[in-house]
């Protein structure tokens, strides 16, 4: 780790909240990488059980910014935003306070970054909260695309959003993922567009930022980041109430995406919605909302584009049609 006075390759961030049981992992994680050209910025975000404590007793003998706020944000990518402002490294790691690694991933993520790539991310294992694997978890992305991800590939930035990232955000954890700092002008302009965003902020951070920033995307197959699941991850259901907010964030991001990824957005939807690009949004809505027979037929809480979509795949997929409305209803 460089001393204050260096200045440091990569700026790692630790937005923190709540998560004082695995701190002490996700710290030791960081402080054991291979690579140790790096600054430690660490951003409390009002948490309210031990976790300062365990920061300060992992970091004592190391240097780091600590940075506390009064009154909880509730909102992932405004601490990031928050700590890349404070970050004076070329590159950024948005290490979440939950997650873990394997000793090398900050060494050969910027292996690929130093061959010109503006952002590299690897393979991700599930893990539980003993940080066991879980074995019925597989990659996110694979889901999109069940061979894309098996092995490493570099694409350009602008192809990576318009093949993946409109139909969802195939950058599985923002923990396995190390990119160029933006300017001052883009931290800006991606402080607005993700604001108020629980669920979606970060598939909006960097589809915008990709797009924004082009050069070339480089991927990892080797599964060198550890996602944590337990029930304070964002993915966990909440309430009813709760989920329709989920919905109207996913609403909203794709109509985001698709105006920043393609110059005729209005038509490429129905591309999207009819080759099952957001199939998945559809049961999740089965499954997390478990909609009505009234909120089956008009879907009253998805809006623009990812409405229109659903109806379209919905009239062409007999068997998807059955299998909605046959699903368990609230």
């Amino acid at each position: 780790m460089k001393t204050s006075s260096q200045s440091p390759l990569v700026s790692i961030i630790v937005p923190n909240y709540n998560h004082a049981a695995f701190l002490g992992e996700r710290l030791r994680s960081i402080l054991s990488q291979t690579f140790q050209n790096f600054e430690l910025i660490v951003l409390d975000d009002a948490s309210s059980d031990d976790s300062l404590a365990v920061i300060r007793e992992q970091l004592q003998d190391h240097p780091h910014q600590l940075i506390c706020s009064a009154t909880n944000s509730g909102e992932p990518c405004s601490q990031w935003l928050k700590g890349i402002k404070k970050a004076s490294g070329r590159y950024i790691w948005i290490a979440e306070s939950d997650d873990t690694c394997s000793p090398e991933f900050l060494e050969r993520m910027v292996g690929h970054l130093e061959q010109d790539n503006v952002l590299a991310y690897c393979r991700t294992t599930s893990i539980d909260v003993e940080s066991q694997p879980i074995a019925d978890q597989s990659f996110w992305p694979d889901s999109f695309d069940p061979e894309r991800w098996k092995s490493s590939f570099t694409i350009h930035a602008a192809a990576f959003c318009r093949e993946f990232m409109d139909r969802g955000n195939v950058i599985a954890n923002a923990s396995g993922v190390v990119f160029r700092k933006p300017d001052a002008a883009m931290i800006q302009a991606l402080g607005p567009l993700t604001a108020g965003r629980r669920c979606t902020g970060d598939w909006i951070f960097w589809t915008h930022y990709l797009m924004r920033m082009g050069g070339s995307v480089s991927f990892d197959a080797e599964a060198l980041s550890c996602f944590r699941s337990h029930d304070q991850t964002t993915r966990s259901i909440v309430s009813r109430n709760r989920e329709k907010l989920r919905f109207a964030e996913y609403s909203s991001a794709i109509a985001s995406v698709l105006r920043v990824t393609q110059p005729w957005p209005r038509w490429r939807w129905h591309a999207v919605a009819s080759s099952g690009g957001w199939d998945w949004i559809l049961y999740e809505y089965l499954w997390r909302y478990r909609p009505s027979w009234p909120e089956k037929l008009w879907i009253p809480i998805i809006r623009g584009p990812l409405r229109a979509g659903i109806y379209t795949r919905l009239l062409q997929s007999q068997i998807l049609r059955r299998r909605y409305w046959r699903w368990p209803t609230s």
